[in-house]
C-alpha cells in the first residue's frame, strides 16, 4: 500500500529507514524530515510497516533562461531486506504522475547512480567541471568596494532576497530557486554558510560553501552556489574568496564554464575534471516544456518528432512542434498522416537532452547513424546549451 505520511509514527519509521539506508545518524535525519516545510513524502507499507518511501519538494530551475517549475524527487529510501521488489518504482511513478496533475512540466534528481533512474525516464542532463583552486591564485586587483555589505543569512526573512537574486541571476544556468526547504537544506540542515551581498543596501550576489576538515591545519571550501546579478557583483564574490587565503587550502566549485574561473586567477594550475554527480531531469508535461520556451524570431518551422513514454501516457505519440515569432505550438498527432521521412523517433530520456540544451540532434544520435530530418538540423531550433543544475541538498 503506497500512501502519504500522516503522523508521528510514519515519521520514526522515516528516520530509521534514511539512517540505515544513507548511513547518517537518526538525530540528523529526524531534523530534515522535521524541519523541511515542502517536503511531501510517499510510503510504501506492509500492515503498517514501512518497507520504502521518497519525496517530493517543489522549485523552480532555469531552462535555456525560462523559469521552469520543477519537482525535486529526493530522500528515496528501501530496506536492504525489501529491495528489488518494485518499491522504488512504484514511490517515484506515483510522484511523477501527481506532479504532471499539479501543472508541474518537469522533474529532477540527484542521484547515487544514474543507471538505476534512466529506466524511469530521468536523464543526465549537465555539464559541470568541478574546479580546484587556492583563495591565493585569486587576482589581487579584485577589492570589496565600501558601498558592499556581506552578511551571514540565518533566519528565514532573509530568504526573500536570496530569490530574488537568484531570478535576476547573470548566471541563470546554475539555478536552483524555492521558497524555504531550498534555503533551509542548503544553509541550516547541512551546515553550508550563506552570505548575502548588498550594493547600496540592494541585494546583488550570494554565496553558499561549507568547509571540510582534510588533516590538520588544512581546510578546504565546498561551494554549493555561487550566484551574481551582474559582473560588478561576481567581482565581489571572487574578491570575498580571496579573504580565505590564510585559512583556507583549496576551493571548489562546479561550473559549466571553465572561462568562469580561468579569468579570474593568476594561473591554473590544478587538474580540473567532470562532476560526478550531476542532475538529473525528467520531462512530466512534453506541452508545457517546450510552449514555455522562448524560440528565435526569425525561425518558421514546423517539425515533428515521435516519442514514447511507458509511465505518462499523455507524452506518447507523434508531435507536431509548430514554431513561429519566437513562439511554439506543440501538438499530438492522432488521424493526421506525416511522412515518415519527416518524424525523429527519440526516447523520452533523448527528448529531455534536447530539451535542457545537454546536446545537439546531431551529436545525440550520431552513434546511431539515423537519417535525421534536415528540419532538425537547423542550428537555431533547439542549440547545444551550457548547463548546470547546481546540487541543492
Amino acid at each position: 500500500m503506497i500512501r502519504e505520511f500522516k503522523d508521528s509514527k510514519d515519521l520514526e519509521q522515516a528516520v530509521k529507514l534514511a539512517s540505515l539506508c544513507f548511513h547518517e545518524p537518526a538525530k540528523e535525519m529526524k531534523k530534515f524530515f522535521s524541519e523541511t516545510q515542502e517536503l511531501d513524502m510517499l510510503g510504501s507499507y506492509e500492515e503498517e510497516t514501512l518497507h520504502a518511501a521518497a519525496g517530493s519538494h517543489k522549485f523552480q530551475i532555469f531552462v535555456r533562461e525560462q523559469l521552469f517549475d520543477c519537482a525535486g524527487v529526493a530522500y528515496v529510501m528501501t530496506h536492504p531486506i525489501y529491495r528489488r521488489k518494485g518499491h522504488v518504482k512504484q514511490l517515484t511513478d506515483k510522484i511523477m504522475l501527481d506532479r504532471k496533475k499539479q501543472g508541474y512540466p518537469l522533474a529532477a534528481l540527484w542521484p547515487f547512480e544514474h543507471s538505476f533512474y534512466q529506466k524511469f525516464g530521468f536523464e543526465s542532463c549537465e555539464k559541470t567541471i568541478t574546479f580546484k583552486f587556492k583563495p591565493s591564485d585569486i587576482k589581487s586587483d579584485f577589492k570589496i568596494a565600501e558601498n558592499i555589505s556581506i552578511e551571514d543569512v540565518t533566519e528565514k526573512n532573509d530568504f526573500l532576497p536570496l530569490i530574488q537574486i537568484a531570478k535576476n541571476a547573470q548566471n541563470k544556468y546554475t539555478r536552483v530557486i524555492g521558497d524555504v526547504d531550498a534555503w533551509l537544506v542548503r544553509g541550516k540542515l547541512q551546515g553550508f554558510k550563506i552570505y548575502l551581498i548588498e550594493r547600496d543596501d540592494k541585494p546583488v550576489a550570494y554565496i553558499s560553501f561549507k568547509f571540510k576538515k582534510v588533516k590538520e591545519w588544512v581546510h578546504e571550501m565546498n561551494i554549493m552556489d555561487f550566484t551574481f546579478v551582474d559582473t560588478k557583483a561576481k567581482h565581489t564574490l571572487f574578491a570575498f574568496l580571496r579573504n580565505f587565503e590564510a585559512d583556507i587550502s583549496n576551493i571548489f566549485i562546479n561550473l559549466p564554464y571553465q572561462e568562469e574561473v580561468e579569468s579570474y586567477l593568476n594561473s591554473i594550475k590544478d587538474e580540473h575534471k567532470f562532476n560526478q554527480w550531476p542532475a538529473m531531469l525528467r520531462i512530466l508535461d512534453l506541452k508545457q516544456c517546450f510552449e514555455q520556451l522562448n524560440y528565435p524570431i526569425k525561425i518558421d518551422i514546423q517539425v515533428y518528432f515521435k516519442v514514447e513514454d511507458k509511465i505518462i501516457s499523455e507524452n506518447t505519440g507523434i508531435w507536431l512542434l509548430d514554431i513561429k515569432d519566437g513562439k511554439c505550438n506543440a501538438s499530438k498527432l492522432i488521424d493526421q498522416e506525416v511522412e515518415l521521412d519527416k518524424i525523429l523517433e527519440l526516447t523520452i530520456n533523448q527528448l529531455a537532452q534536447l530539451f535542457i540544451g545537454h546536446s545537439s540532434v546531431r551529436k545525440l544520435l550520431e552513434h546511431k547513424n539515423p537519417d535525421i530530418p534536415k528540419e532538425w538540423l537547423l542550428e537555431d531550433l533547439l542549440p547545444e546549451k551550457q548547463t548546470a543544475f547546481m546540487l541543492w541538498f
